[in-house]
């Protein structure tokens, strides 16, 4: 048409960038993959952008918990994920997610930023990064940031505009991975104790072994079984048995941090992942899980074990805890051992 200007290669990069999220989105209903997909468009499409984090935003805990980063250097961080940042240290971000629309610039140098946070922020190289919120039928399930290690100049109203599009055309398949996650969350939960059941708990415990040997940090698991059970269903009946088995997945919970978690392996056994724990902790979770059974008027043994290097089996991880959990039993009950 007279009068118009021919497109540009950025025109047609993020046309292209466009094209491929609408691809890749639809063809899976995995959260994690959806969000990744995203995570990885944003990185490739903006010039500027060296690293993008896709944080989803847990209203009740106020805070954000990394779902998704990719970095333009070394592609995918996973190591990033699982990671949980507080709202109340951010106090515009949270006004931001509540407000559903605009966003926010950030650069190292601004007076909102804590000694800590600037030595963070040092390490990641991040210059100057955008956050944006992510909404879904008008309500903001989380948060994306695209930083800039190379340079502090502002934003363009471009990049804004193009960052806040990819945002809007992710939100339905967001939508939809949402609604599928939540599908799988009661398929995944113990019906009675709504932890982790036994076959999504392995599932787990598999991924994080994974991630184990590919970043070579800590990682322990604990297995817990009621002292005298049986007792307590023969002398006080089942009710009162599926009651001790839900104080006894509260105390887990209770005892446990953001990234651990819980599951019931069947009967009155539980276990716990320890992401990121050295076993020397052992003894300190030991006590703090041992004192919250008590103040549920239960009693508890406890085994523990470390993964090694090479583990690959996440039963054969239970195993080795397992043991140590029968040790515990042999040296008098209501106390924890730690595997060799």
């Amino acid at each position: 048409m007279a009068g118009s200007n021919p497109p540009t290669d950025r025109d047609r990069r993020e046309l292209e960038v466009l094209h491929r999220l609408a691809l890749s989105t639809a063809r899976s209903l995995e959260f994690s993959e959806v969000v990744a997909a995203l995570a990885l468009e944003l990185t490739m499409g903006i010039d500027r952008c060296d690293e993008t984090t896709i944080s989803v935003w847990d209203r009740g805990r106020d805070e954000l918990e990394v779902a998704a980063g990719h970095t333009r250097a070394e592609g995918p961080d996973l190591d990033s994920v699982g990671e949980t940042y507080p709202l109340s240290e951010t106090p515009d971000l949270r006004a931001l997610l509540h407000h559903t629309d605009g966003h926010v610039a950030y650069r190292p140098s601004d007076p909102c930023w804590s000694d800590e946070a600037r030595r963070i922020l040092a390490g990641w190289g991040w210059r100057t990064w955008l956050a944006v919120p992510l909404v879904v039928e008008g309500r903001s399930v989380g948060l994306i940031e695209v930083a800039d290690t190379r340079s502090s100049r502002t934003w363009s109203r471009r990049d804004i505009a193009f960052c806040r599009t990819v945002a809007a055309q992710a939100a339905l398949a967001l939508r939809n991975a949402q609604l599928y996650d939540d599908l799988r969350q009661r398929v995944d939960r113990d019906p009675l104790t709504n932890v982790l059941n036994h076959r999504a708990f392995y599932e787990r415990l598999g991924s994080e072994l994974a991630r184990f040997g590919r970043a070579a940090r800590p990682l322990t698991v604990m297995v817990a079984d009621l002292d005298d059970f049986k007792g307590v269903n023969d002398r006080r009946g089942h009710l009162a048995g599926d009651r001790a088995l839900c104080q006894t997945a509260r105390a887990l919970e209770a005892a446990s941090r953001t990234s651990d978690v819980v599951g019931r392996l069947g009967g009155d056994e539980f276990a716990l992942i320890l992401p990121e724990m050295v076993i020397g902790d052992a003894d300190t979770v030991g006590g703090r899980i041992q004192r919250l059974l008590a103040a549920a008027g239960l009693s508890g043994s406890l085994g523990f074990a470390a993964a090694r290097e090479g583990d690959t089996d996440p039963r054969a991880l239970v195993l080795r805890a397992d043991r140590s959990l029968l040790d515990a039993k042999a040296a008098g009950k209501g106390t924890h051992r730690i595997a060799a």
